[in-house]
């Protein structure tokens, strides 16, 4: 979603009082089918909060009133060159799934459909539209079909955030919950959820903490690494970065290769265990950074080294050459001010 830092992005004029004006922001982004506004502002339509799964920001706990799918009739146009795609269930494009959006803006000023009793919306998972069914003609109506969600937002309780993090989520708006969930820990410094949070880690093998992550980890840890207490076990951090070591290459290779989900996973390891600084880091995170296999858990122990003022240790390795194919990303991270180095305290996910 990108964050309006310039607040170059000015708020929209058709829109000057929202019914639901959402704080902590997150910036400014656009709806879909619309031009770049405030996506924590419902809109003008109706007064409603109407966005698809991939759009709801983390920072407002909502709870889930229940289903409001889309089943509806549309019309659309057909695409000429892809007419037998078009016509098929498999397509819906975007036209038609904003038709959907419409409709619900409509029942919502009408008070017309009880499934939005109550509510402050509807989020609609995109991903899931399909058409259903179609009438006699040849490029007539399609009925399509679109997993919808009416949600009201709250300020949770203890319970709330309790029930989400221990629940699997199951469906993409049981994901968008979570990921509000977490950052309500994350922002509250909530330690008491900490043993949740350290349940949810894909940390059962090496290859499990090095290929299982997905929104609901990586949301896990980042809530973890703020809430944790100071004197709480760096064990997970360090399984963390010894993933990295994995087999798929020979330790100490020249090459090592990008791990595909692990993201933010080892750089936030290795910040706390920067800020921890117990005994045995800085051979953990030289050992890390000489014999992994993945560019994410090399450079993590990198930055961390030089956070603890070990640059010098860095700088040999890379003189001597072992450092592979991150020497290049290690030189320029020396050559000019590292934006997102480590810092203790850690910083949150949004300011």
């Amino acid at each position: 979603m990108g964050k309006d830092v310039n607040n170059s992005i000015p708020d929209d004029p058709d829109n000057p009082n929202p019914r639901i004006r959402l704080q902590p922001s997150p910036g400014k982004a656009p709806l879909i089918g619309n031009r770049p506004v405030e996506v924590l502002a419902s809109s003008n339509k109706s007064g409603a909060y109407v966005a698809f799964t991939g759009q709801v920001p983390v920072t407002q706990f909502f709870q889930v009133v229940g289903r409001a799918d889309c089943d509806d009739w549309v019309f659309l146009q057909p695409i000429t060159p892809f007419v037998d795609y078009y016509n098929s269930a498999d397509y819906t494009g975007d036209k038609a799934i904003l038709q959907c959006l419409g409709k619900v803006h409509q029942r919502y000023r009408n008070k017309s459909d009880e499934r939005l009793t109550g509510s402050d919306g509807v989020v609609f998972d995109a991903q899931s539209a399909k058409y259903s069914d179609r009438d006699d003609s040849a490029y007539g109506p399609r009925k399509i079909h679109m997993d919808g969600w009416a949600i009201k937002f709250v300020e949770p309780t203890s319970a709330d955030i309790a029930a989400r993090l221990n629940a699997k989520p199951l469906s993409p708006i049981d994901i968008v919950q979570f990921r509000t969930a977490a950052y309500w820990v994350e922002k509250h410094h909530a330690a008491a959820f900490t043993p949740a949070l350290r349940k949810l880690l894909p940390l059962e093998s090496p290859f499990s903490a090095l290929n299982s992550w997905g929104e609901t980890e990586h949301a896990a840890l980042r809530a973890l690494v703020m809430a944790d207490p100071f004197d709480a076990s760096i064990d997970p951090y360090v399984r963390i970065l010894e993933a990295g070591i994995a087999k798929m290459l020979i330790p100490g290779s020249e090459y090592a290769v990008s791990g595909r989900s692990v993201g933010d996973a080892p750089y936030l390891a290795a910040n706390v265990l920067a800020c921890r600084h117990e005994p045995g880091t800085v051979e953990l995170l030289e050992r890390v950074m000489l014999n992994a296999t993945i560019i994410q858990h090399k450079m993590a122990s990198v930055k961390a080294l030089i956070a603890l003022g070990k640059s010098d240790v860095v700088k040999k390795n890379l003189a001597d050459g072992k450092l592979g194919n991150i020497s290049t990303t290690v030189t320029n991270l020396f050559s000019r001010r590292d934006p997102l180095a480590f810092t203790c305290p850690m910083k949150p996910q949004i300011d």
